[in-house]
Order: structure tokens, then sequence, then C-alpha cells
């Protein structure tokens, strides 16, 4: 009896601890994600094509409430700015974006997913995914406020 009750204990803590595959834990999703966020990386089917991204300055703030905005500058040097609201769903692993926009963010890449998968979230990193017709896109960003 004593060894099943110190079995159900363990799973249980192991449950509450889950973690999402590149890191953080789930239990704090909402607390680490809102802030200011910086996109440093973008990557495709596993590959680095960061040199590749057609966006400049590319962040993202999610508020308290369920608020959120979206900024960059294109190309031509044109700055865009749109908002629109985000929540976190599917056993915290689903970030939901409702933006009020598109963006092209790279020569093949124009992105209207609104849901991404959450791969990293930790008080200074957000990675997130979606896959699309030509793999799996990776964007990662970095605290900044």
């Amino acid at each position: 009896m004593k060894n099943l009750l110190l079995l159900v204990l363990s799973l249980a803590l192991v449950a509450s601890c889950a973690k999402y595959p590149e890191g953080g834990l789930r239990k704090l999703a909402k607390g680490h994600i809102m802030g200011e966020w910086k996109m440093n990386a973008y990557f495709m089917n596993g590959f680095d094509y960061s040199d590749t991204v057609l966006v400049q300055n590319f962040k993202e703030t999610f508020n308290e409430g369920g608020t959120f905005e979206r900024a960059y500058i294109d190309t031509a040097g044109a700055y865009h700015s749109y908002g629109g609201g985000w929540d976190i769903a599917g056993e915290r692993t689903v970030l939901k974006i409702f933006a009020d926009s598109t963006y092209k963010l790279t020569p093949m890449v124009n992105n209207t997913a609104t849901n991404f998968t959450i791969d990293r979230l930790t008080k200074e990193d957000l990675w997130y995914s979606f896959e699309s017709s030509n793999g799996t896109h990776q964007l990662r960003f970095s605290k900044i406020k």
C-alpha cells in the first residue's frame, strides 16, 4: 500500500511538471509569455534560414487580458503595426494569435497561421512553430521587456 501511494504521488508530480520540448514549464506559460519579444532566428525544417527573413525589427507583444501587438519593418522600409488577441490552449501547448493581418516572412513564406505550437517558453525565450506546404517553420524570440 505504501509503495502504491508513493507511485501515485510520483506520477502526480511528474504530470504537474510538464515541459515544452525545447524547455520551459507549461504551468508557467501565461506568466512567461506576457511582455515584448523580438525575433532573433527563423528555422525551416530544422535548418537556420534567418538570413532569408524579409522583415526587420520583428516584435510581438502579449499583454495581460489577451491583447496582442505585432510590429516590423518590411523590405521597402515601411513600418507596419497591428493588433489582435492571443490565448494559450491545448494543455498550454498551442499559442493562438488572432492578428488583424498577415505578413510575408521570407520570399517563400506568407504567414497566415493562427495556431502555433509552443516549442520553448521561458522567462527569456519564446520559440513557436507552424506547419505549411513547404514544412515546419519555427520563429525564435528573446524577451526585451
